[in-house]
């Protein structure tokens, strides 16, 4: 960025992209707020728009969950919305991260990482379709999807880090029981936690 201009890479196929350091002189430069809500996919920038209130109180309500589950001080940190790093290109700011508390969040990769929840009411395509390769790519190991609208749970396991893919799906229903692999002392029903 010079002189107030944006600037931009581009691919050998000539797809126009941006990088993590250009969104950061960004909002360095004022053009972005540092409160504004977005996500930055593989070079695509992401407007995540305002926060509904049935999708605040279903995020809040997970992290306090754990938070307390898991108590303090631990081992693990629950976070939520904060920036993770897995390449040049892509920022996300999952609504729900669980990971070692030995570390910062900004030396984070997906071995570090024990659960992600992105809680889904108007991006599910997004969520579904360009956010999931991704942590199955860093190889984080537990992903859970969960739709607002169909008030289901989609559990994701064993990531395949070539292929980008999860290995183990299955989908629950609010009122079923779901446990993480890396917890399993802890069990909860999203139908106790979402109103």
């Amino acid at each position: 960025m010079e002189d107030g201009f944006i600037s931009y890479h581009t691919r050998p196929n000539g797809q126009r992209y941006f990088t993590n350091a250009d969104m950061a002189r960004m909002v360095e430069q004022g053009l972005i707020d540092p409160e504004d809500r977005w996500e930055l996919i593989r070079g695509a920038w992401f407007e995540m728009g305002s926060e509904g209130f049935e999708h605040m109180d279903a995020r809040t309500a997970l992290v306090h969950f754990f938070s307390a589950a898991l108590g303090f001080p631990s081992s693990y940190r629950v976070g939520s919305e904060g920036s993770i790093f897995f390449s040049h290109d892509t920022e996300l700011r999952p609504d729900l991260i669980i990971y070692r508390a030995d570390i910062t969040s900004n030396e984070m990769s997906g071995d570090d990482i024990f659960l992600v929840a992105e809680i889904m009411k108007t991006s599910q395509h997004r969520d579904m379709e360009l956010k999931r390769p991704i942590y199955a790519r860093a190889g984080v190991p537990e992903l859970w999807l969960i739709d607002l609208d169909e008030k289901r749970v989609h559990v994701l396991r064993t990531p395949d880090t070539e292929q980008a893919i999860y290995r183990e799906q299955r989908s629950l229903g609010f009122e079923d029981a779901i446990t993480a692999l890396a917890f399993p002392e802890i069990s909860l029903r999203l139908a106790d936690l979402v109103k």
